[in-house]
């Protein structure tokens, strides 16, 4: 790589590594992926490990979640035995499903919180004792808010699927 294009390049890294410590997101991982989606060949893990100055351990593990999200793929490179990956492209469909996948997550974190929240309220009204039934009241108004927020969010998956 051309050595001004190679700091430009690092420069870019380095924003991406602070935007991703803002955002709390895992920064090697963005790293991996804009050099991937940087270069213009399929590169291995000691290329990567060389260009970000991580070690293979760390390019390993996070290039395989990568390619769980299908922001990378594995490719073959004639004369190799290494194993050479390449960027997915589009940005915008790696990035959507990345959203819906977490927020698919914390649904499903909710819904389980929520019920067995509306159990531990249901078994507090049958035994009816009167400070236990009002509180139970109480948390059984606040679930319901929770429940509204939960229906938001799947609203919210349905047009991430949109826009997929």
């Amino acid at each position: 790589m051309h050595y001004e294009l190679e700091n430009d390049q690092d420069l870019m890294l380095s924003k991406l590594n602070a935007i991703c410590k803002k955002f709390g997101l895992n920064n090697i991982m963005a790293q991996l992926y804009a050099l991937l989606y940087l270069s213009n060949k399929p590169l291995s893990l000691n290329d990567m490990m060389d260009r970000l100055k991580v070690s293979k351990g760390n390019i390993s593990i996070n290039i395989r979640e990568l390619e769980s999200w299908g922001a990378v793929r594995s490719v073959w490179v004639k004369g190799s035995r290494k194993d050479y990956y390449e960027a997915n492209l589009d940005v915008k469909g790696v990035i959507l499903k990345k959203v819906k996948s977490s927020v698919q997550k914390r649904i499903e974190e909710t819904i389980d919180m929520i019920d067995n929240f509306n159990s531990i309220i249901k078994s507090q009204k049958d035994e009816g004792i009167a400070e236990g039934v009002g509180v139970a009241n109480v948390y059984e108004e606040r679930l319901k808010k929770m429940e509204e927020l939960k229906d938001l969010a799947s609203t919210a998956l349905v047009l991430v699927d949109k826009l997929l």
